[in-house]
């Protein structure tokens, strides 16, 4: 027999809600009649359960007292933001002394484009949700006001210059380099159709870089237009930044007679790799598996390299040789030869040249000291290939030359971040393990709440903590 509702319970029904008992307890819900054409009536249908009816009141479901009490915390990124922060705390102090009206903004901007490569429009977004808000406050993020900074930026060339310059004081060695980033812009007059290394013809510009080998960081940048790709671009860029002792290190397709007499006549240092089949180069100690040819050996990263110098036509040409390279390069070959796209006698001809590498140099250094800085070129191979993968910089559609240049300093400044963690990584020696990448996809797993007006951190996954640990990092909650 159905018992009558308590009073208690009774009160709680209201139209569009029904009463539903079960045991001793009692459960609301909300209702509603729809029109059934088959039976050719209204039927009941059950939307929403509401609540446990008790002598106290209703009980709302637990999902819904989640909400309710979700809607009392913010939440916001912390892992990524506090250390790296407190990384490059140095270089947000520089955008303030020479950008004071929009340093917040720049970097801002520079340091979500190196956490999730965003775009412009997307800016606004990234901030509200990260500490950046909490810890650079009323930054101007639209982009309507971000489009304005980039074109400022871009008017502001010898600010930017005097910017950068803080990254080479006192560095000796420099590698500098250029390569291309496309443009799909009309507007943008400087790219311009041109051949870049991999042999393609499309409209682009070419980006030269200068970086510190010492300190492996990038410390300067210029843009010039997409058909230029002489030595004359790396002169004036040495000039712009008024570098007194750098020395260029190039790659194989800089070397001709013109670029040395450039280099020569203007008294810049040199170090460039030879093609193996350069007339300069003298293989015929090689020939003998007595190593009492060479001038002397040394060790590089536990690899045994000889090396033999000689003075072609009053050049300083030095040959290092690697047997470990050589037996890697003829196992390849070998290969090919079994695979029919390589014959022996071809194999024959070449096989003295296997495991070396020569260069020409116009320096005082040692071979030892010549094959390190050699080698350190690879570092900026990694900043042209992270500028363009990690932070999808390759791929430019502005409006004008203007807003390149910004758009191409908050790239750099990007850049200056991506390599501040990578140091870090690799004096913990974690890089073997995690990737800049990895790291900051680890640390975005921090969150800050503030909960009642107090700000906690979150539950630190394991990972995160174990490298924090490595990283012998402390998070600062304030």
């Amino acid at each position: 027999m159905k018992q009558e509702l308590p009073e208690w319970a009774k009160k709680h029904k209201i139209s569009g809600t029904q009463i539903i008992q079960i045991g001793s307890n009692y459960y609301l819900y909300k209702i509603k009649s729809i029109w059934d054409r088959k039976k050719g009536r209204a039927r009941k249908v059950t939307e929403k359960y509401l609540g446990k009816i008790t002598p106290q009141g209703i009980i709302k479901p637990k999902y819904e007292r989640l909400k309710e009490g979700l809607s009392n915390i913010t939440v916001k990124e912390f892992g990524a933001t506090d250390f790296c922060f407190s990384i490059t705390s140095d270089i947000y102090e520089l955008l303030k002394k020479y950008f004071p009206f929009y340093y917040k903004e720049l970097y801002v901007f520079s340091m979500l484009r190196f956490f999730h490569c965003t775009a412009i429009k997307n800016v606004a977004h990234y901030y509200i949700t990260s500490d950046l808000s909490e810890r650079i406050r009323d930054c101007k993020v639209s982009p309507k006001s971000i489009s304005g900074i980039l074109k400022d930026i871009g008017m502001k060339r010898k600010t930017v210059v005097d910017f950068l310059k803080n990254f080479l004081k006192g560095r000796k060695f420099q590698v500098i380099d250029l390569t291309h980033v496309f443009s799909y812009s009309e507007d943008i007059i400087g790219s311009t159709l041109g051949h870049n290394s991999e042999g393609q013809y499309i409209p682009q510009i070419n980006l030269v870089m200068i970086f510190s080998l010492k300190e492996k960081h990038p410390g300067f940048f210029r843009i010039v237009p997409g058909s230029i790709r002489d030595i004359k671009v790396l002169h004036k860029t040495i000039q712009e930044a008024e570098i007194k002792e750098a020395v260029i290190i190039a790659d194989k397709g800089f070397y001709s007679n013109s670029n040395i007499e450039f280099l020569q006549e203007h008294g810049l240092g040199y170090i460039i790799p030879l093609k193996r089949n350069n007339l300069l180069i003298d293989y015929s100690f090689i020939e003998s598996t007595d190593r009492r040819g060479f001038d002397g050996y040394f060790i590089f990263e536990k690899r045994v390299i000889w090396h033999k110098e000689r003075v072609e036509k009053g050049k300083r040409v030095i040959l290092f040789f690697d047997e470990k390279l050589k037996a890697e390069e003829e196992k390849d070959i070998v290969g090919h030869i079994d695979g029919g796209s390589f014959s022996i006698e071809r194999f024959y001809d070449i096989q003295y040249r296997l495991g070396s590498i020569s260069v020409i140099t116009n320096t005082d250094l040692t071979a030892k000291e010549v094959y390190e800085l050699l080698k350190g070129r690879v570092e900026i191979e990694q900043s042209f290939d992270t500028l363009k993968n990690l932070l999808n910089a390759d791929r430019v559609y502005l409006r004008d030359d203007i807003m390149l240049q910004g758009w191409m300093f908050i790239n750099f400044l990007s850049l200056l971040y991506y390599y501040r963690v990578y140091m870090k990584l690799r004096g913990a020696e974690l890089l073997k393990k995690y990737s800049v990448k990895d790291l900051i996809i680890h640390l975005r797993r921090i969150y800050k709440l503030k909960i009642n007006d107090k700000w906690v951190t979150s539950e630190i996954p394991k990972t995160s903590r174990k490298i924090l640990e490595k990283l012998n990092f402390n998070l600062h909650i304030t």
